[in-house]
């Protein structure tokens, strides 16, 4: 049996306050093999955002350790972790994150230029990205001329064109309507079932964590919960482009 993509051994993170030492997580165990795809909810405070710092080499555990594609990644310095990030995780975020005044085809490269892949071919993988996503005759617009959703969709080709083998991503419909919100999630469906991509989704909507095949409930910075169901599968059509 294949190893665990992702894999947490008794992780807990704690933060100083004012009022004291905040239990963030407490002894989270979690494996999600490859392929899966895992939507994490809970209420306002339940570690949820915890959990997708650490799986995203952003924090460090305080204690345990994270296992990511056969490493040893959480007791990594500032540094190597940044390496993890830009080689093994891709990020979606709700605030979509990109630069406002760059092309939709400038957004997608920015990760490999950092990687310093040369021009030709970061241009060659950029566009193939956004193609995927359906944005192929939008590439050379700004953010400003396109809609939420289909800025969510160069968010997601930024995230896929490094070719991660996990994909995370924080309320990723959380500034999007309901039709929009479900275009973007039947994608996100569709690059777990057709090419494999393993997604971890953190969510406080539950039909949004339904369109996952395996639901994490957070509480108190443990976990409390962990179903496999079928998921919800969405089947709106694509946003006109």
């Amino acid at each position: 049996m294949a190893e665990p993509l992702v894999e947490l051994r008794g992780v807990e993170k704690d933060y100083v306050s004012a009022a004291g030492v905040v239990h963030a997580m407490r002894r989270v165990d979690l494996a999600i093999e490859p392929g899966e795809f895992v939507a994490v909810v809970g209420t306002s405070g339940s570690g949820k955002s915890t959990m997708m710092n650490v799986l995203g080499c952003l924090d460090r555990p305080t204690r345990g350790e994270y296992w990511l594609s056969g490493l040893e990644v959480g007791s990594r310095g500032n540094d190597a972790r940044a390496l993890v990030r830009n080689r093994l995780i891709g990020f979606i975020f709700q605030g979509f994150n990109l630069l406002p005044r760059t092309s939709a085809l400038e957004n997608v490269e920015l990760p490999l230029q950092y990687r310093g892949v040369g021009t030709f071919e970061r241009r060659r993988r950029a566009r193939a990205a956004l193609a995927k996503v359906g944005l192929g005759n939008r590439m050379h617009h700004a953010p400003n001329e396109l809609s939420g959703g289909q800025q969510q969709r160069v968010a997601i080709a930024r995230a896929l064109v490094t070719e991660p083998p996990l994909l995370l991503a924080d309320e990723p419909t959380g500034n999007l309507d309901t039709r929009t919100s479900d275009e973007v999630m039947a994608l996100l469906q569709e690059l777990n079932r057709d090419q494999g991509i393993t997604i971890a989704l953190v969510t406080h909507e539950h039909d949004i964590a339904a369109c996952a095949d395996r639901v994490i409930t957070m509480r108190d910075g443990a976990i409390v919960s962990d179903e496999r169901r079928p998921a919800r599968v969405v089947t709106v059509e694509a946003e006109e482009s």
